[in-house]
């Protein structure tokens, strides 16, 4: 019975040191909250670093920020340490109120940890944000987007200028993201997938990235290496190099430029103004309205020339040239224009 007692004891304390050594990882985490009233501030930074951001729409006259550091290990020293490392800076200064991560300069810790923001702000704001490594999401903004956001899941709701707005800029790389809708906007976009909804005018730097733009109204780009499919917009000017372009239908220009790819145009209006091809090495199918009438002026080089109504355009073949001039359609009055000029590869109207 004794035997039986002191064995108990020494099991009792063999284990109470290891149940303090691992102790959750909640017990290692710094917690604030603080309310801004608005007054003067027109403007949220968020220099955040390794964080999982949440900016949420409210409509107080207020700015709600909660913020958490956890430090994810089961030795209590070095978490403690670490507590004193990293924190999270507040600062109002004139317009702005800056939400910031900070680290001691010699921050140079392997063990994991995690950063929480959860802002509450009015959706006139505008904002300024850099991130990487954590997921990023964001409300609606009415004052514009200033942005440089990496290696994270991305989801925007509403990006919309309005009057005295600072233009939109976002700088996505290396993230996977949805926009729901983006107004006015430059994008340079890298190593990313990407899907945009709906756009106004859309300015965009692209390269190595997935991209999916469902409506648009006016999209400028310079694509490289890219995967590029465009659903319906008004109009295009779009240069390109070792891409993939698919656009579903525009309904009143489109200007490529394309080098060593491919491009496919599905569909257009009726009605469309011009369409203007100008592509070397690149592989062209174009698929018009039928009922589009208009003029056709270009030429081919190295490459054969297709088209369902041949029999009315000129096709002269001079060596490996093609030049081809005509009229498509029955409305003779059409100031509809298609110009090709295509080097290297084939181009196919279908």
């Amino acid at each position: 019975m004794l035997k039986s007692i002191i064995l108990t004891i020494i099991l009792m304390y063999s284990v109470l040191p290891i149940s303090g050594q691992t102790r959750l990882t909640t017990d290692f985490k710094d917690y604030t909250f603080e309310v801004f009233p608005l007054g003067d501030i027109k403007r949220l930074d968020i220099r955040a670093k390794h964080a999982q951001i949440n900016l949420l729409n409210w409509d107080k006259d207020s700015i709600s920020v909660e913020t958490s550091i956890e430090i994810i290990s089961t030795k209590p020293n070095i978490s403690k340490e670490m507590l004193e490392e990293v924190y999270v800076k507040k600062v109002r200064y004139g317009n702005t109120l800056q939400v910031k991560t900070t680290f001691i300069k010699e921050f140079n810790r392997t063990i994991p940890y995690k950063i929480s923001y959860n802002i509450f702000y009015p959706k006139k704001l505008a904002l300024r944000i850099d991130n990487e490594h954590g997921d990023v999401n964001i409300g609606e903004v009415e004052g514009g987007v200033d942005a440089n956001i990496g290696y994270c899941n991305l989801n925007i709701k509403n990006i919309n200028q309005i009057n005295d707005s600072i233009p939109n800029q976002l700088k996505i790389i290396h993230c996977k993201g949805k926009i729901n809708h983006l107004g006015t906007a430059n994008l340079n976009i890298s190593n990313s997938n990407i899907d945009i909804i709906k756009g106004k005018y859309i300015s965009a730097i692209t390269e190595y990235s997935l991209l999916n733009f469902n409506t648009i109204y006016h999209y400028q780009g310079e694509s490289m290496v890219d995967n590029l499919e465009i659903n319906k917009l008004d109009s295009i000017k779009l240069k390109s190099d070792n891409s993939i372009i698919k656009l579903h239908y525009f309904s009143t220009k489109g200007f490529f430029e394309c080098k060593n790819g491919s491009l496919n145009i599905q569909d257009s209006d009726a009605y469309f103004s011009e369409l203007v091809v100008n592509n070397n090495q690149t592989l062209t199918e174009i698929h018009l309205n039928s009922a589009s009438s208009y003029s056709i002026n270009g030429e081919v080089i190295n490459g054969s020339f297709t088209h369902p109504k041949s029999e009315n355009i000129q096709i002269i073949k001079d060596l490996e040239n093609v030049s081809i001039s005509g009229e498509v359609g029955n409305d003779a009055s059409s100031k509809t224009k298609v110009i090709i000029f295509n080097r290297n590869e084939s181009i196919e109207f279908k």
